[in-house]
């Protein structure tokens, strides 16, 4: 799903205007009646509902949702901000209808002591402002984003007033704090910047039939992944396939004291489609592999502690390396043969991104489409620090155009930086996958896409989603406090499973 910017937005609306054709109006009340089906939904019948409205089109919006609301018998008032002295002309027209049909449904405003003040069961909804802004809201529009910001349930309309769409909004002190907002046809950049947590905790993406055409012309480098693009990937087994078909993977993994990232892998790898499974590491870790995963074969290194050599490179379709390995300087010179001799895909997690970062001159040997997987932290020590989170975008987008790699960046909406700048932004998982294990999970899953046949930049986005699906399954009978990286895994089955009866 492309991520358009607030420009591309606007072009799109007036293309389906043009050729669908459609009027503007017309488009206007096809996006407040799915927003109205939502609202009703959350609100039910004994809710009063208060819609906050400003001047332009998303005030329009907002008065269109209010008639739309009171045609259903629904409790709704329509607080216009009366901040300029003009509606938009779609406004306007929608201001007119509300007022023929339900003029004891508006209270105009037009100063602060006219605000109401918070009261039980009540809805706000915020159409005060679109993806039009420019600057900070002032005055009467400040003063209405700090009443709203008052109510304890507010669901805002395209994006909550006052966010910038694609550019940081830290020095922004107005906005308002939605619970939930609902966007047209996808998500904007800003939602998926943790920095907007606390205005964005939650976004519906609403399908308004923006025309096909025109969305297939814009260019971007944004991307939202959703289920329909990961099962369209999905590779089916044939009849007459065998283990063989499926890739043979290496896992050096693990180190004294750290066995557990090795056996979280290892499952993970071999969950997701690895015909074979050899786990490189020391007798420790090596014995409580096998013990857990029997399915798989063990490599014991020379050295009691940790990796120090990896023989026979070449046997293997491809190498996940870093998962609890420690960072021994042997252990790192093996990680810098696999770099320069190693010819097939290649994985690098956790202790391997440490190393890297310890010894940056050595990325310039990463393979093509190698695939990184830090996060935030691991990434900022092998790159900058960043001022906020559209400046670390550009820093990703840098650095897997600079090194030719694949950097999947963890984190809520995990983002995947490819090589040619693209980057796409995961849409699965929860806050119950923050906990020690889960990083090396997802490495193992990657590996076992990688291994089973696919591209490196199919293994990433396939890898990525599924983790988090696998998370969000688990969570539907489990809490999050207690989710562990194991329950993800056996949560597997399920997700792929789930993706490929979308096929």
């Amino acid at each position: 799903m492309k991520i358009l910017n607030a420009a591309q937005i606007k072009e799109l609306d007036a293309f389906t205007i043009q050729h669908e054709p459609v009027s503007s109006l017309d488009l206007m009340e096809r996006a407040s009646r799915a927003c109205v089906n939502r609202i009703a939904k959350i609100a039910g019948q004994e809710k009063r509902i208060f819609v906050f409205c400003g001047m332009g089109n998303n005030g329009g919006d907002g008065l269109a949702i209010t008639r739309l609301l009171l045609e259903r018998d629904r409790n709704a008032t329509a607080l216009i901000i009366r901040y300029s002295e003009s509606f938009s002309p779609d406004a306007e027209k929608n201001y007119e209808r509300l007022k023929e049909n339900f003029p004891e449904a508006i209270l105009e405003i037009k100063s602060p002591q006219e605000f109401p003040e918070p009261e039980e069961n009540i809805i706000v909804i915020d159409a005060l402002l679109g993806t039009g802004i420019n600057k900070s809201p002032e005055g009467l529009l400040a003063q209405a984003i700090y009443c709203i910001n008052k109510f304890p349930e507010i669901i805002s309309i395209d994006l909550p007033s006052g966010l910038y769409p694609d550019i940081s909004s830290t020095e922004n002190k107005n906005i308002v704090r939605s619970g939930l907002t609902l966007t047209f046809q996808a998500p904007k950049l800003s939602f998926l910047m943790p920095e907007n947590f606390l205005f964005v905790p939650a976004f519906e993406i609403l399908d308004i039939g923006l025309h096909p055409i025109g969305l297939a012309s814009f260019q971007t480098q944004n991307y939202f992944v959703t289920a329909k693009d990961v099962s369209s990937l999905l590779k089916p087994r044939t009849k007459f396939s065998h283990k063989g078909s499926f890739g043979h993977a290496l896992l050096a993994s693990g180190s004294k004291g750290k066995s557990g990232a090795a056996v979280i892998s290892a499952k993970a790898c071999l969950r997701s489609g690895a015909g074979y499974l050899t786990v490189h590491s020391n007798k420790e870790t090596l014995n409580a592999v096998l013990q857990h995963l029997p399915e798989a074969m063990g490599d014991e290194d020379e050295h009691q502690h940790f990796i120090s050599g990896i023989d026979s490179l070449e046997k293997y379709d491809a190498i996940a390396f870093g998962p609890g390995t420690g960072m021994a300087d042997e252990t790192q010179r093996v990680l810098k043969k696999i770099l320069q001799y190693y010819p097939g895909k290649l994985i690098i997690d956790a202790d391997g991104l440490n190393i890297l970062a310890e010894n940056k001159t050595w990325l310039s040997f990463l393979p093509a489409d190698t695939i990184l997987t830090p996060h935030p932290k691991e990434f900022e020590r092998l790159t900058e620090k960043a001022d906020d989170n559209f400046h670390r975008l550009t820093i990703l987008k840098n650095f897997a155009l600079k090194h030719r790699c694949i950097v999947v960046l963890k984190g809520a909406h995990t983002a995947i930086a490819m090589p040619d700048g693209t980057i796409f932004f995961n849409s699965t998982g929860n806050p119950g996958m923050a906990k020690a294990g889960s990083g090396d999970g997802l490495t193992g899953i990657i590996l076992g896409l990688l291994a089973r046949g696919y591209n490196a930049p199919q293994a990433s986005l396939i890898g990525t989603y599924v983790h988090g699906m696998a998370a969000d399954l688990c969570v539907k009978k489990k809490s999050m406090e207690s989710l562990l990286i194991s329950d993800v895994i056996e949560k597997l089955p399920s997700a792929f499973r789930k993706l490929e009866s979308l096929t």
